[in-house]
């Protein structure tokens, strides 16, 4: 209802600006004051509430009231709205893990359908040798190109592998891979006019340029 719905909104406002509160240290002069205002503030008397009359297990309902229902609809309400903040946060909280899981599966089946292309492009391809060891092969792919390394040497100083698409107008940088890493597969995408892959081994983070020799330029092959 619209009174429930407000006060979710209302408890809502009041936690988010509870976890929002600063701590400070009042000052020396605030007890004095609070103090002094207490003993010149008029004091109302308490008010004398009923005390609650429980029925008994053979009392019938009064004044229309059905049986099971609350005496204090009130605090019922705030009761129930903070129940149902509570849900609409445990919800949430759901949502927002199912949505993280779908996504992990989907970068799982990503990487292995990238592993099983990589396995076929191996197949088909004669994979060629790298300058200091390991493999690559290279096959066109709906105009990407899947690139498939394997046995590559660890590489020390922090240095990574780089990839380079090879073109009539020069070199670009088609990402790195982890120096440390034994077998890399890769669709590389935006292939372009490109006819080969260039790796080398570039410092951390990689480079504008090659700065090192070539370790293999690999034509890529439909």
């Amino acid at each position: 209802c619209d009174v429930c719905a407000r006060e979710v909104t209302e408890l809502r406002l009041t936690a988010t600006a509870l976890t929002r509160a600063d701590e400070v240290e009042p000052p020396a002069s605030l007890r004095a004051a609070v103090l002094a205002r207490i003993a010149t503030a008029p004091q109302l008397p308490a008010p004398q509430l009923p005390a609650p009359q429980l029925p008994a297990p053979d009392d019938r309902p009064r004044d229309g009231q059905r049986r099971g229902q609350p005496r204090h609809p009130r605090l019922s309400r705030r009761v129930t709205a903070a129940a149902a903040a509570a849900l609409v946060t445990v919800t949430g909280l759901g949502l927002t893990v199912a949505g993280q899981q779908r996504r992990l599966d989907s970068e799982r089946q990503r990487a292995d359908r990238l592993s099983a292309l990589a396995a076929a492009a191996l197949s088909r391809s004669a994979a060629m040798p790298l300058a200091g060891g390991g493999s690559l092969a290279v096959v066109a792919v709906a105009g990407n190109a899947l690139v498939s390394a394997r046995d590559l040497p660890v590489l020390t100083g922090g240095r990574v592998y780089q990839f380079w698409l090879a073109g009539p107008d020069g070199v670009r940088s088609a990402g790195i891979a982890d120096g440390r890493a034994v077998a890399v597969d890769r669709l590389l995408t935006g292939v372009g006019d490109a006819r080969s892959i260039v790796v080398t081994a570039e410092p951390a983070g990689g480079s504008a340029r090659p700065t090192t020799p070539m370790l293999i330029d690999a034509p890529i092959r439909a």
